[in-house]
């Protein structure tokens, strides 16, 4: 369910949409599907523009490309979180190797870079309000699946590329320790963004906010951000096993490294 077309609290915004139909909710997503199929394309372009040799494009919100020499990176697993702006809800995220937990509120953007799928994601409402939480999994240039929850603390849970049959160790166990990048704003502007360690680069294209999480990197990870013309400024937090490493706020464009 694509952001202008979520619901949205009465403290949050006046006016609240009624909930979209079955029929409504299939089209948005054909809708979204397309877009980001063209997005894609325009990214392959981005990426000659930045003297980066890419192999293919083969991911979800963009493409996964080789930067240099390197071997093209793994299809990226990728989830939207949705429904009634500022729902809070928990989650843990894991693919084959690692997890992550985390606490957020709709609407929330997550990557897994370096994923080996398959991957699943549980995401837990905190509160007993009839607020709507969906989550969408993006495979390629579609949405693989979908699934909503009003319940009080409803739970909803989906997998990609097969069947997990257990939650992975968490990603603070892993070599690379866990390395996530969050992205707080300009809240629902669209951007893509190069996410690399030493001997990868993966391109995404994603709108805040944002999270993305770096699966077992390869040495230190590095991060450029390309908003574009009268974007604003990133507001950008870089965290490796709970305590902040690196902050950057600028614009248009923005990097972001591991010290």
């Amino acid at each position: 369910m694509p952001r202008y077309l979520q619901q949205r609290n009465p403290a949050a915004a006046a006016g609240t949409a009624d909930a979209v139909s079955d029929a409504d909710t299939v089209i948005a997503m054909a809708s979204r599907a397309v877009g980001n199929l063209v997005r894609a394309l325009s990214m392959c372009a981005l990426g000659a523009a930045m003297a980066l040799s890419v192999a293919a494009c083969n991911n979800q919100t963009g493409f996964s490309g080789s930067v240099g020499n390197t071997p093209n990176g793994p299809p990226l697993a990728s989830y939207n979180i949705l429904g009634t702006v500022g729902t809070p809800f928990t989650a843990t995220v894991s693919d084959s190797r690692s997890s992550w937990t985390l606490q957020g509120v709709v609407p929330l953007d997550i990557v897994i870079v370096n994923n080996i799928l398959p991957a699943a994601i549980v995401a837990t409402k905190t509160t007993s309000s009839s607020n709507l939480l969906s989550v969408e999994i993006i495979s390629g240039f579609r949405v693989a699946d979908v699934q909503s929850t009003s319940a009080p603390f409803g739970t909803v849970s989906l997998q990609i590329g097969g069947t997990l049959s257990s939650i992975s160790p968490p990603a603070s166990t892993q070599p690379g320790g866990d390395l996530r990048i969050f992205d707080a704003g300009p809240l629902n502007e669209r951007y893509t963004a190069l996410v690399e360690d030493v001997s990868t680069g993966w391109v995404i294209d994603a709108r805040a906010p944002t999270l993305i999480l770096f699966d077992n990197p390869d040495g230190k990870v590095d991060a450029t951000f390309f908003g574009g013309q009268d974007y604003g400024s990133f507001t950008l937090n870089m965290t490796l096993n709970g305590a902040v490493v690196a902050t950057v706020v600028h614009g248009p464009n923005a990097t972001i490294r591991e010290p």
